[in-house]
């Protein structure tokens, strides 16, 4: 590569070299042309101007030629130069190389016309009398007292001796830009040899870099390796910087993969299922909970369609529904692997643009939904095993007080009995109730237009001899109009549950308020009263089952503790919610939040 680099670099540099040695010798071989026959015409244009002022007066009124071609021939013979000798009306006079006689009329040569109007004159031509190429020099000559032109004289220099001079130095000029050209050479050769081999170092070493190698460099590997080696100073910053990136990126790779240790670890510990799937639903990666859920060999998921494998269809909607909607998307499926394993199921998308992939978060909730099963079967059977006896005991108690047949002491007993007998019964109702509204309704909930005026003063009617004892008053504030679907029952046992636990903490000649009005998709009936408040800690936790948040008021009033969860899960049974406000000595208020249109759980 070292080779190459240099072949290459000397390469251009010496054309480079060459091209602007050849530019620069024309354009000084030219100049100098032209500065040396320029400098020679000036000096043959001062001779002649000398030759004019020591020209005799009777050239001008001598008729003789040969007495003037003489003077000539003289002139000629002492300066070198060939001299002529015209009149004003441009005929020759006089010229020491050949016979005036012969020779045309030079008034329209141009030095000579040139000198006739007064200024000294030079050109260069080819001669018509002698065939070769001249150099002329013409200046006038004036009559007595510098008066008007009477005459010019010329003098010319033979150009091929002239030529012969500019020879020789072009010569030396081309000596000298070959000598430059040769050391300009040896010096390139030498400043890229000292160049090239850093950046070939540098170039290597960025190929390393390319292909992953970002280890530390060697000491062999440095390009200032050398003693006494001349390396520019901006090389040795591209090095130091070079070093630097490659180190940030050490790093960051190290830091990447430990990150990627670290994730893996994380996955293949999960006891959820973790799948990643590509755009087109593809299994990019998954943990080893996934493959245990889906019955596959370890390792073996990667590169499969999610369809493809056995019992993950419903898996493969899901993915698909959130592929479509961008969205992330929650719900349960069963799976058919052979274990009909009921799983809750996080689908969201990978970040970036575009759909770019899923990822499935799944969670075996199998055995939580046979736990939950079991509960509710254990309650709604225990329930119904305790109604018959605590009837009885009701019922025996009950006549035992009509009886009148006991002391003071065994008739408070017997009150005491029938009390207790009565709460317990109100419990199972409740339990009952709980059982049935926790099973999937869609099978059993029968869904009606309702009311909400029809359906609020059949609740006010219920709760009002309660409201009487308290002497708290009743208040409503319900659209007649206002229609809605849902569970007429239902719905009117979570107002009355919400009523008598309002009236219960309110105090005597307070007022409770029923309202209800409509809200976008929902309607809204919130129960309002002037109690003391819940406390914020207990606030969020009233909806559970048996949770009282003023225990003993609750059990002196007859409450059960199921009366705010039964409400809650009448809400879900029907799309809903059910939220809570309070205010310390202020009150509270209860809002039930049911669809307009029921769409199903």
């Amino acid at each position: 590569m070292k080779g190459r680099f240099f072949t290459r670099s000397f390469a251009v540099v010496s054309a480079a070299i060459l091209a602007v040695a050849v530019v620069a010798l024309a354009t000084g071989t030219a100049v100098t042309e032209k500065v040396y026959i320029q400098s020679n015409a000036e000096g043959l244009v001062r001779a002649a101007w000398a030759a004019g002022s020591s020209l005799p007066d009777f050239w001008a009124a001598s008729s003789n030629s040969d007495s003037i071609s003489s003077f000539c021939s003289r002139l000629a013979a002492a300066s070198g130069y060939r001299v002529t000798l015209v009149d004003i009306s441009g005929k020759v006079l006089g010229d020491s190389d050949v016979n005036p006689a012969v020779m045309s009329n030079h008034g329209d040569r141009p030095e000579v016309s040139g000198a006739l109007a007064g200024e000294a004159s030079w050109s260069r031509r080819k001669s018509s009398t002698t065939g070769k190429w001249m150099l002329y020099a013409a200046v006038p000559l004036h009559g007595p007292g510098e008066g008007m032109v009477v005459g010019v004289l010329r003098l010319s220099l033979s150009f091929p001796g002239l030529m012969q001079s500019l020879g020789r130095m072009k010569r030396i000029l081309f000596l000298i830009a070959l000598a430059a050209v040769l050391a300009a050479l040896a010096a390139s050769a030498v400043l890229i040899r000292i160049l090239s081999r850093p950046i070939v170092d540098l170039s290597n070493r960025a190929l390393q870099y390319a292909k992953g190698n970002l280890g530390p460099s060697s000491r062999n590997e440095r390009i200032s390796r050398e003693n006494g080696r001349f390396i520019p100073q901006e090389l040795k910053i591209l090095e130091e910087s070079l070093d630097s990136m490659a180190a940030r990126l050490l790093g960051k790779a190290s830091e990447a993969e430990a990150m990627g240790r670290r994730f893996s670890a994380i996955l293949d510990s999960a006891g959820e299922a973790i799948v990643a799937l590509d755009s087109k639903l593809g299994i990019v990666e998954a943990n080893p909970a996934a493959h245990k859920m889906l019955n596959a060999e370890p390792g073996t998921l990667a590169g499969n369609k999610l369809s493809w494998i056995s019992g993950a269809s419903a898996l493969a909607e899901l993915a698909q529904r959130c592929l479509d909607e961008g969205e992330p998307v929650a719900a349960e499926v069963v799976l058919y692997s052979g274990t009909g394993a009921t799983v809750h199921v996080n689908a969201s998308p990978l970040g970036g643009e575009g759909n770019q992939g899923i990822v499935l978060a799944v969670t075996d909730v199998s055995v939580i939904k046979r736990l939950e099963t079991m509960r509710t079967d254990f309650v709604s059977n225990v329930s119904h095993e305790l109604r018959t006896p605590i009837h009885l005991i009701r019922g025996f108690a009950e006549t035992l007080q009509t009886s009148g047949s006991f002391d003071e002491t065994s008739a408070r007993y017997l009150e005491i009995i029938e009390r207790n007998a009565i709460r317990m019964e109100r419990i199972v109702e409740d339990l009952l109730s709980l059982a049935r509204l926790e099973r999937e309704p869609a099978g059993w909930l029968t869904m009606e237009s309702c009311l909400m005026g029809d359906i609020g003063r059949s609740v006010l009617e219920t709760v009002r001899d309660q409201a009487a004892k308290r002497t708290v008053r009743l208040e409503s504030d319900l659209p007649d109009a206002l229609r809605f679907q849902a569970n007429s029952g239902l719905i009117e046992q979570a107002l009355i549950n919400l009523l008598e636990n309002a009236i219960r903490y309110s105090p005597e000649g307070s007022a409770v308020l029923l309202e209800a009005n409509r809200s976008g998709d929902f309607i809204e009936m919130r129960v309002r009263d002037r109690g003391s408040g819940i406390p914020a800690p207990d606030l969020e936790r009233i909806f559970e089952r048996f949770y009282r948040a003023d225990k003993s008021h609750d059990r002196k009033s007859g409450g059960t503790g199921l009366g705010l969860a039964i409400v809650r899960h009448i809400a879900i049974a029907h799309g809903g919610s059910v939220s809570a406000e309070s205010w310390s000595g202020e009150g509270s208020v209860f809002c039930l939040r049911i669809p307009v249109e029921h769409t199903g759980r």
